[in-house]
């Protein structure tokens, strides 16, 4: 009895349609895009936006208080 492995080499492949590659490339750059622009709205400006209204936040304490905040309070 033949091995599973000796069993696929005997077995025949067919050869890939002429635009495999081409295809292939579109669907994976296409998935690759969509990641990217999930990952720059979740992690980007969810990231930017927190450090702006940190800014935003300490400006306006100095502006109401008028002194700076404590540093040990980061």
């Amino acid at each position: 009895m033949k091995d599973f492995l000796e069993q696929l080499a005997d077995g025949e492949v067919r050869e890939p349609p002429p635009d495999f590659d081409r295809r292939l490339h579109l669907r994976v750059n296409r998935t690759l895009v969509v990641q990217h622009v999930i990952d720059f709205f979740i992690g980007a400006i969810a990231w930017s936006a927190v450090h702006f209204l940190r800014a935003t936040f300490g400006w306006l304490l100095l502006t109401i208080t008028g002194r700076f905040p404590d540093r040990d309070r980061r």
